[in-house]
């Protein structure tokens, strides 16, 4: 499996799969966070009285407030970004959003039952308000990841705006396809593609 299938395999399992704290003396604010979140979505992935549906959409409700996806987008398109106007980066956003859940969604439910994901004491902390929380995801099949969250803290809350798997970062690897759609049909094109969900992540380079 290459660094590509890992992001969206890996990444949205970590958030729903069991969870298990590395011994740590004291957890930063955000590590706890993360638990928090963990403990919380996995209550809702793991409810047998649920449809799949209706777990999809409590999972984004609750995602909604520590996923900024108005930055995830910004990073992802990277430099055209600035050529967006206010109407089509409100779309580019939506659309964008809407495409995730659709991408993470069913691949985040379906590795809550068998992956385990374990919380690891390495942090990195920036002075800008920015840290990266690290996990280690193994599956069911045994594979075994780093997946990395970077976040930025806002008040009391620590929003991602990032995913890393084995160094592998999504907005980097979204950013690469973004460019040449840009390029080849235009801002509005490259809108109109992420509605119908025509996305195809691109293989990072040597994978």
């Amino acid at each position: 499996m290459n660094k590509l299938m890992a992001v969206l395999m890996a990444a949205p399992v970590a958030i729903v799969a069991p969870y298990a704290a590395a011994a740590t003396a004291a957890q930063h604010p955000a590590q706890v966070q993360f638990q928090q979140n963990m403990d919380a979505v996995l209550a809702v992935a793991r409810n047998p009285q649920l449809s799949e549906a209706q777990k999809v959409q409590r999972i984004d409700r609750y995602a909604d407030q520590y996923l900024d996806y108005q930055r995830i987008s910004a990073l992802a398109v990277g430099l055209p970004w600035r050529q967006f106007n206010a109407q089509q980066k409100s779309d580019f956003i939506a659309a964008f959003k809407s495409m995730m859940i659709t991408m993470y969604s069913r691949a985040a439910l379906m590795g809550a039952a068998d992956a385990k994901v374990t919380l690891l004491p390495k942090i990195i902390e920036s002075n800008n308000n920015r840290v990266e929380v690290f996990t280690e995801v193994r599956s069911g099949t045994g594979n075994k990841y780093e997946v990395s969250y970077r976040l930025y803290q806002v008040g009391q809350t620590y929003k991602i705006y990032d995913i890393r798997v084995d160094g592998a970062s999504m907005v980097t690897i979204y950013r690469n396809q973004f460019n040449d759609l840009i390029r080849q049909q235009g801002i509005d094109g490259t809108i109109a593609t992420l509605r119908q969900k025509g996305l195809k992540p691109a293989t990072p380079a040597g994978n």
